[in-house]
């Protein structure tokens, strides 16, 4: 089995290049995935079949060449995971990941799945890249699995605390 082939695009060089001639920078902003499994080709300009698209939530810099960008699923659509592909801001198709008859992952229904994808940026023109991470910090994830069990806590300890008044009042009244 050969090696995962991410594939930037055409027209996303093309608008990388124009960005730096301008003096500014494109931006990756989403992530896309899709169900089926081809072998990425240059002039692509779209997912083959594209499923569902996020923000990317996450980004670091693993070296001057190399960048880690994340990206969360969520909701109740159920695929195969055979394609994924990076968003600029334009809605330009910039990179594509894909392997013929190879299966990346599964997305089931009613799930989260965080998805993260290193970038090597060496083959772009120099300074011709930015990332824009939909939210300041990828364990907001969590947020509201968070604040459900803090809601849930606090409202078991105020049925204890309803209890231990209640037994309080029926001491009293024996007594």
């Amino acid at each position: 089995m050969s090696d995962p082939i991410l594939q930037f695009t055409q027209t996303g060089l093309a608008e990388l290049i124009s960005a730096k001639n301008a003096g500014i920078k494109a931006t990756i902003t989403h992530m896309a995935c899709g169900d089926k499994s081809y072998s990425p080709q240059p002039n692509q300009t779209r997912l083959v079949n594209e499923r569902q698209r996020a923000d990317i939530l996450d980004y670091e810099e693993l070296s001057p060449t190399q960048l880690r960008l994340g990206a969360v699923f969520k909701g109740d659509l159920e695929y195969e995971v055979r394609e994924i592909g990076l968003f600029l801001s334009s809605g330009t198709l910039l990179a594509v990941h894909s392997q013929p008859n190879q299966l990346l992952t599964y997305k089931s229904a009613n799930s989260s799945w965080l998805q993260k994808l290193t970038l090597d940026i060496s083959p772009l023109p120099t300074n011709s890249i930015n990332v824009v991470v939909g939210t300041e910090n990828i364990n907001l994830l969590l947020a509201n699995e968070l604040a459900t069990m803090a809601a849930a806590t606090i409202d078991n300890m105020h049925r204890h605390i309803e209890l231990l008044f209640r037994v309080n009042q029926l001491k009293k009244q024996k007594v």
